[in-house]
């Protein structure tokens, strides 16, 4: 197969051609758009969103996984209407697990409801509470770049560091930000563990009312429909030229891959080397929550497959029928080895923590998602620069040398958009 490069272009070669349409590479094409750019969205499934997407199942609305929108993200403001989302948003705290008992922990300052029994909570000493408040009040106080270019390290170092005791770090960090990063040791950069506070401290933890793909929906809406593609699967590219698994040949002056990391490494026939974090994810119905608040319950025993349990409904009413609720469970770890008796497992340790009553919950849906989330080991790169050509011709934007979240997807499309722009420019100019 000839490369067509920029010196040769075929006479339906467009300026540039996107893989992959999720938040990323929506992104990415929005900001082309903008520029009057002609290029080219593909999506190897149905749909636009990559990961982000939703499900309505029986009158519920269940996202693929446990996905949440977080509002202080920078990135998130500048590209959403969050009016038109209609956000629901989580109360500013969390249930933990211990010993047989549920504990509220929440931000004295958003919650002061919750102060009592954030205070009795076991999770830690009273120097532990006092170093939180200053964490909190530090990472608050300094910029993102400050601390996405700052000294890195394994999270539970970092958290040595600063002081607090293993009963916190084992009782606090670890059960509520492994449900974060999909890591339950949470060996995670400490850039990325700060990045995440700071956004947990300035904004809300929400969810659309009609569903996590309202997100890329929204992006996607000023697409016009001859610039998207779906259920169209790359299998290889080169510059100039996009390789489907149908043989079809697409040309292009410039191509971004907008893809999950392990694809980037597919398509352009890389080693394989990023690391995967996995989840499963089970959807029951009820007829009453299992709690009266829309709080994230954290399993803080270590032990048992449950990494986290929520009821979305609580949230946003339009998730459950009339008359029903929506439980979402959350597993990870060393507990997706085997599906087997996943939700023998789960309905066990369910029985213990709630009684006879969730036996009766209806399973819905179980969403077995292996690549969730790529591993983010110290130290983290800096996801507020462009990766930049990775080959002549050749872009690349989303997870794949930058850090996953929605903040970093609408970042990383961007700035591969302008990235692009700039070669361009150069080229005229030359």
């Amino acid at each position: 197969m000839k490369d067509h490069g920029e010196g040769e272009m075929h006479p339906k070669t467009v300026d540039v051609i996107i893989v992959g349409a999720g938040l990323a590479g929506l992104s990415c094409a929005r900001r082309l758009r903008t520029q009057g750019v002609d290029y080219l969205l593909i999506e190897a499934s149905d749909r636009v969103g990559g990961r982000v997407k939703t499900d309505v199942v029986k009158g519920f609305i269940l996202n693929h996984g446990f996905q949440v929108l977080q509002t202080a993200y920078p990135e998130a403001q500048r590209f959403l209407d969050y009016a038109a989302l209609d956000l629901k948003a989580f109360a500013p705290g969390a249930v933990f697990r211990i010993s047989g008992r549920f504990h509220t922990v929440a931000d004295p300052l958003r919650a002061p409801r919750y102060v009592i029994q954030t205070l009795a909570a076991p999770i830690g000493t009273w120097g532990d509470r006092l170093r939180m408040a200053r964490l909190n009040r530090r990472i608050t106080r300094v910029g993102p770049e400050e601390i996405l270019r700052g000294p890195d390290s394994p999270t539970p170092d970092f958290l040595r560091g600063e002081g607090f005791s293993e009963l916190m770090i084992e009782r606090f960090f670890m059960p509520f930000f492994s449900g974060v990063c999909l890591d339950p040791q949470i060996k995670v950069s400490s850039r990325v563990f700060q990045y995440i506070f700071r956004m947990f401290a300035m904004g809300d933890v929400s969810i659309p009312a009609g569903g996590m793909e309202e997100i890329p929906k929204q992006i996607a809406g000023a697409i016009e429909p001859d610039r998207l593609r779906t259920g169209v699967r790359v299998r290889a590219v080169k510059q100039g030229t996009v390789t489907l698994e149908s043989g079809e040949e697409l040309y292009c002056r410039k191509a971004v891959l907008a893809v999950e990391a392990p694809e980037v490494e597919r398509l352009l026939g890389f080693t394989a080397r990023t690391a995967s974090r996995g989840e499963h994810c089970l959807y029951f119905s009820a007829e009453e929550p299992p709690l009266r608040e829309p709080l994230l319950v954290v399993n803080a025993e270590g032990r048992g497959p449950i990494n986290n349990l929520c009821v979305p409904s609580l949230v946003a009413s339009t998730y459950a029928p009339a008359g029903r609720s929506l439980i979402s469970v959350t597993v990870i770890g060393e507990h997706l080895v085997s599906k087997s008796n996943l939700e023998e497992a789960v309905r066990d340790q369910l029985s213990e923590w709630y009684g006879k009553a969730a036996n009766r919950w209806e399973l819905l849906r179980v969403y077995s998602i292996r690549h969730a989330l790529p591993d983010q080991p110290a130290p983290a790169p800096d996801p507020t620069v462009a990766v930049g050509e990775l080959r002549p011709g050749i872009f690349v934007c989303g997870e794949y040398g930058s850090l996953p979240s929605i903040q970093w997807a609408l970042m990383s499309g961007r700035l591969a958009a302008e990235a692009v722009l700039a070669a361009a420019a150069r080229r005229a100019n030359s």
